[in-house]
């Protein structure tokens, strides 16, 4: 018998998710991905600009992995207006399918939103852990939406270290009013809205871009000795900032080798970036003097396979690109825990 396609709504998603470890099954797909228990595909993305001359996009991203002994497939696709902010709505939702692996048809259709924001700040997280020289006190984050929300709650509810958070958004009164929720819940700590990105990031132990942006504005020298940069938003950072850093790692280099937009990819594609040890080509001679050269993928580090932070005083840059499989794993468990 053929089991009709479950749709689970927003409010479902938010009350499972509840229930579920997203770091936990993030690190578990870094794992599986490090083991060959994955399968990743690019990315298609489809770009148009609509009658308010705002640009639009939709992202379809599949992926299978195997956790816990079982195989969980399915695809997550999302849609952005830079518009809809001004329309009273989120500026990117979508959907995540989840297929049945013996009939490949869809068995049940998630609300993206919650989980696309949970599993983004439960890689920046755990990436944080990583490679901080010593549990974070002052946190920055650029940007004041859902994604810097979700990123905040999470981190503030596992690192007790936050003394301070800095926030800074284009529009004031988004940053103000984050601060002012979060600052209900988190007595310790102290929230400061900055007029300027400049005067968040400067000394921040962590800093979160989380931002539209496609312009980078993040110097090198705004970077503190020893912080750990989770440059989410992928556009965020200069060229020269990239190029200074100590340490670079990424999530996936091949996601990051196949785009023809973001900042890494471009400068890979004009061959001033050094690929991680384990996707170099011996026969291939490495660039004179690479502008940057990427250290590891997130997956080497949980794994062990490879080496995180070597000195205390190290700038490293993490560019998370998004894997749909970490998507695809959280949504897996959701739709177990619904069945259950």
């Amino acid at each position: 018998m053929v089991r009709a396609m479950l749709q689970l709504t927003d409010a479902d998603v938010a009350a499972l998710l509840e229930k579920t470890d997203v770091v936990g099954t993030v690190r578990e797909v870094f794992l599986a991905h490090a083991a060959g228990r994955t399968v990743l595909p690019e990315e298609s993305c489809l770009r148009w600009t609509n009658d308010e001359g705002e640009a639009c996009r939709s992202l379809n991203m599949p992926g299978l992995v195997e956790i816990d002994g079982r195989r969980i497939a399915g695809t997550k696709v999302i849609n952005a207006s830079l518009g809809n902010p001004a329309r009273g709505l989120a500026r990117a939702g979508g959907l995540i399918l989840l297929f049945d692996l013996t009939t490949a048809r869809p068995v049940c259709a998630l609300d993206a939103a919650h989980i696309s924001a949970g599993r983004t700040a439960a890689v920046s997280v755990l990436a944080t852990e990583l490679l901080w020289a010593a549990p974070a006190r002052a946190v920055a984050v650029v940007g004041a939406g859902a994604l810097a929300e979700a990123h905040l709650e999470l981190a503030l509810r596992r690192w007790p270290s936050v003394r301070q958070v800095r926030l800074h958004d284009r529009v004031r009164e988004r940053a103000t009013d984050l601060a002012e929720r979060l600052g209900d819940t988190h007595r310790t700590v102290a929230f400061d809205v900055t007029a300027t990105a400049e005067q968040a990031v400067r000394e921040a132990d962590l800093v979160i871009p989380v931002t539209t942006t496609t312009s980078g504005y993040i110097p090198a020298d705004w970077i503190a000795e020893g912080a750990v940069v989770v440059n989410v938003s992928l556009d965020d950072l200069t060229p020269e900032a990239l190029s200074a850093a100590d340490q670079v790692v990424v999530d996936d280099w091949s996601l990051v080798a196949a785009d023809t937009t973001r900042i890494l990819g471009r400068m890979h594609r004009a061959g001033d970036v050094l690929p991680p040890p384990r996707h170099r080509d011996p026969n291939t001679p490495a660039p004179a003097r690479p502008a940057v050269e990427v250290t590891a993928e997130l997956c080497d580090l949980v794994d062990g396979s490879a080496e995180g932070r070597t000195a205390a005083t190290d700038r490293i840059i993490v560019n998370p690109f998004g894997m749909s499989l970490h998507d695809v794993a959280v949504a897996g468990r959701i739709y177990q825990e619904f069945l259950t």
